[in-house]
């Protein structure tokens, strides 16, 4: 209950950040009404990847946000006091940092809204659907973790958050899935959590690679651990909390 309280009062504060808000409606609305006049162009608005390559855009956008949240509380003067808690130190890094991605949900809603709309076509909204999309958010959120820990070597991470949200999306193969392609991005699925719910979204499947989504997912986890508590013991050890 007091993560979730905590979880609750980051969230509101991003919430009422205008920048955060406008970002995530801002890159859903642009790649739709993007592909939306390709797709008008060459008759193709039945194709329902459509509004779901626009939502994984959004909530990734938003999620790659969290590459600066730290840093930002460090330029406030907020972040030893959201470290010395009775919380342990990585939980209150995570209330702080899952934030990012859990606001980038709303880039799904706003997909397929436009898809209604404009009339293109958009999936059936099924148990299965939402299943997959909250497992491309659990993976956002476990690798905004990692980001954020590397970015926080740098006092400029805002400025260089592009710089990890389209390399990203482009192995994972959210913006072409071609046949041709798919020898080079299988092996991203084992390597990137966001990869196999992006695959399996945009192909329409039921097929799941959960054995890679795991594999993915652990092989982040293992290393946000490790340089998470690398960081936090650096910190205590010599007390300058710059060097979070």
């Amino acid at each position: 209950m007091r993560f979730l309280r905590l979880f609750w009062f980051h969230f509101k504060l991003y919430a009422t950040n205008q920048y955060f808000l406008w970002l995530t409606i801002s890159s859903t609305v642009s790649l739709f009404l993007l592909q939306f006049v390709a797709a008008y162009v060459t008759h193709n608005l039945n194709d329902p990847a459509l509004w779901l390559r626009s939502g994984v855009f959004g909530l990734w956008s938003s999620a790659t946000t969290a590459a600066g949240c730290i840093g930002f509380q460090r330029f406030q003067g907020t972040l030893p006091y959201i470290i010395n808690t009775g919380i342990d130190n990585r939980i209150s890094l995570v209330a702080l940092l899952l934030p990012a991605s859990s606001f980038g949900l709303l880039a799904f809603p706003i997909s397929y809204i436009m898809a209604i709309v404009l009339g293109v076509a958009h999936s059936n909204i099924s148990i299965n659907l939402i299943m997959i999309i909250l497992a491309l958010w659990i993976a956002a959120a476990l690798m905004d973790l990692l980001i954020a820990a590397f970015f926080l070597l740098t006092t400029n991470a805002i400025v260089y958050e592009e710089l990890v949200t389209i390399p990203l999306l482009l192995v994972s193969g959210l913006f072409s899935s071609a046949p041709i392609l798919r020898p080079i991005l299988t092996p991203f699925q084992w390597l990137i959590p966001i990869s196999v719910p992006i695959h399996t979204l945009l192909n329409q499947t039921d097929n799941f690679n959960l054995g890679a989504f795991f594999v993915s997912c652990i092989l982040w986890a293992v290393i946000t651990w490790i340089v998470t508590n690398r960081i936090l013991h650096t910190a205590s050890k010599t007390g300058n909390a710059r060097l979070m």
